[in-house]
């Protein structure tokens, strides 16, 4: 920080400038509203995008590597139904797989968006330290000592409710990392070896492979399965902002 700068945003001496100084930093972290900026349809909709391929790739498979229909399904017609939309989907395979890309893409940027506004934060959260130690140093030679200790008090609060609020975002956006780590193992690693896997068995030689588009398939329903876990974690990350008086 220049020296400039460092003038510019210098805790005022006097208790009145001190709290004008602490009033604008709570206005702008109330602005900023990072709970509101994570937003959980991205990752949602990156689930449901691979759970449309998935169940392409069931239906591109050879007959007698699909998972068999339980009886419920075939008493109903449940089955032919499925059989029906999974062959729609099979034929479709590449712009699901497009579509679930892009949907990743969105995911990324909305994590990195959001993980700068939470860096942006950070100093003012600083910066309301400050201040509310300005006001309690100040507070044996003030007679209005009561309402200087209850600005100060307030000002801790708020920092305090906003980096607790912080944490759990952060914690947030881990979560949604962890959901695009499963998707770039489906999309990297298990998705090229199940079209290697699937073209083999259609011929003889496919036969001999240890591990069979069916098995690979299933390790991309765990994937859906850890995906769909994660979001389920997703915590609560509003907090009411406190206000003077509650102090």
């Amino acid at each position: 920080m220049s020296t400039g700068d460092a003038d510019i945003d210098a805790v005022p001496a006097d208790a009145s400038g001190i709290a004008a100084y602490g009033d604008a930093i709570v206005a702008e972290l109330a602005a900023a509203d990072l709970a509101d900026t994570l937003d959980a349809a991205p990752a949602a909709a990156l689930v449901a995008r691979l759970r449309d391929l998935h169940v392409a790739m069931r239906a591109a498979m050879p007959m007698r590597g699909r998972p068999r229909a339980g009886l419920f399904a075939r008493l109903t017609g449940r089955d032919v139904v499925d059989q029906h939309e999974a062959k729609a989907l099979g034929a479709r395979m590449g712009v699901l797989l497009i579509d679930a890309d892009r949907a990743a893409a969105a995911l990324r940027a909305d994590i990195a968006a959001h993980r700068a506004r939470l860096a942006a934060s950070a100093p003012a959260l600083d910066r309301l330290d400050r201040a509310a130690a300005a006001l309690r140093a100040g507070i044996a030679d003030d007679i209005h000592h009561d309402l200087r200790l209850r600005r100060a008090q307030h000002l801790e609060t708020v920092r305090a409710t906003h980096a607790l609020s912080a944490r759990q975002l952060q914690l947030i956006a881990g979560q949604h990392e962890a959901v695009l780590a499963h998707y770039r193992n489906v999309r990297d690693v298990l998705l090229p070896l199940w079209r290697q896997r699937a073209a083999g068995e259609r011929t003889a030689q496919g036969v001999a492979h240890a591990v069979t588009a069916a098995d690979i398939e299933a390790d991309v329903a765990h994937e859906l399965d850890a995906m769909t876990a994660t979001l389920a974690r997703r915590a609560p990350v509003r907090a009411d902002r406190p206000k003077e008086t509650d102090v």
